[in-house]
C-alpha cells in the first residue's frame, strides 16, 4: 500500500466493493489510494480535490468526483479502471461535484453537487441520460435503490427526493430535515431509506410513499454518511461530533457508539460480508 502523507487532509469517501478485494480512500486535495489488497495498487493522477467515489458492484470500474475547488469552482467526474487506468469524464457540472454513486448493476452513475443538479449517466457510454432539478442549492449526497429503479438524493434544502430512472421524474419528496439534509441510504430491501441531516437528527422512511417510520436521536452535530450493512441487521451513522452510531435495523435502537476520531467523521463503509466497518 503507497499512501502520500506529506499533504494529508481530511479523507471524505471511503467505499469497497462486492468481490471484497478493493479499497478507495479519497482525501481531499490528495491523491486518491485505489488499493488492491494484492496488489496495492495507487491512483495518483489527481490533481483537483478529490471529493467522493464509488465503485461498479463488480470492481471493474472506478468513479471520483471534485472539482477545482470545494464549491464555486468547475466540478469534474473521473471514470477509472480499477488498475488506475483513466476512462474518461462525465462532464457538465459548472461547480463542485459533493456526490456520486453507481448502480448495483454497474449501468448507470448519478452525481451531484454545490450547482443543485442531480445527473444520472450511461457508465458505459458516458452519456448524460437525465438532467433532475428540483433541489433548491447544494445535493449533499446520492443513493440508488438496490434494484436501480430510483435514485434518492438530499439537498441543503432540507429535502429528499426518490427519482424514478427510467423517466427522471420524482415519484416521492420528504421534507426531511430542519436544515441541510447531508446524507442517504437505501436498506438493502430497498423498502426504507435513512437519511441525516444538520438537525443532528437521523430519520427512517418508507421508501414507498415517504411517510416518516421512525426519528432517531443520539448525534450531537450533523450527520456527515450512513451505511447499511449488508447483513441488513444493522446501519450507521457517522457525524461532526466525531462519532460513529450502530443502530439496529429492526428495532431501530441504538447499540452502539464508537468513538475515538479526533475530528468529524465524514464517511464509513462495511466489508463485502459486513464483519468489518472502516471510518474516516
Amino acid at each position: 500500500m503507497q499512501i502520500d502523507h506529506s499533504r494529508q487532509r481530511a479523507i471524505c469517501s471511503l467505499l469497497s466493493v462486492a468481490v471484497g478485494i478493493l479499497f478507495f480512500a479519497a482525501p481531499i486535495a490528495v491523491a486518491g489510494e485505489a488499493l488492491n489488497k494484492k496488489e496495492g495498487d495507487t491512483i495518483s493522477s489527481f490533481s483537483r480535490w478529490v471529493i467522493a467515489a464509488d465503485y461498479a458492484a463488480d470492481g471493474s470500474l472506478l468513479v471520483t468526483a471534485g472539482g477545482e475547488s470545494l464549491l464555486y469552482r468547475p466540478g469534474d467526474v473521473v471514470v477509472w479502471k480499477s488498475d488506475g487506468s483513466r476512462v474518461g469524464e462525465l462532464s457538465g457540472h459548472p461547480t463542485a461535484v459533493w456526490a456520486v454513486d453507481v448502480s448495483s448493476d454497474g449501468k448507470l452513475a448519478a452525481t451531484a453537487g454545490y450547482d443543485g443538479l442531480v445527473k444520472v449517466w450511461d457508465l458505459q457510454s458516458r452519456k448524460l441520460k437525465a438532467d433532475l432539478k428540483q433541489h433548491k442549492g447544494w445535493v449533499r449526497s446520492l443513493a440508488f435503490s438496490p434494484d436501480g429503479a430510483r435514485l434518492a438524493s438530499a439537498g441543503e434544502d432540507g429535502k429528499v427526493f426518490l427519482w424514478n430512472t427510467k423517466d427522471g421524474k420524482a415519484a416521492v419528496t420528504v421534507e426531511a430535515h430542519k436544515g441541510p439534509a447531508t446524507a442517504v441510504a437505501f436498506s438493502p430491501d430497498g423498502k426504507t431509506f435513512v437519511t441525516g441531516g444538520g438537525d443532528n437528527l437521523v430519520k427512517v422512511w418508507n421508501a414507498a410513499d415517504g411517510t416518516a417510520i421512525q426519528t432517531l436521536a443520539g448525534h450531537e452535530d450533523t450527520i456527515w454518511s450512513i451505511a447499511y450493512s449488508p447483513s441488513r441487521s444493522q446501519f450507521v451513522s457517522t457525524g461532526a461530533d466525531r462519532t460513529v452510531r450502530v443502530w439496529s435495523a429492526e428495532t431501530f435502537k441504538q447499540t452502539g457508539v464508537l468513538t475515538g476520531h479526533k475530528d468529524w467523521v465524514t464517511s464509513a463503509s462495511f466489508n463485502s460480508d459486513g464483519t468489518r466497518l472502516v471510518t474516516a
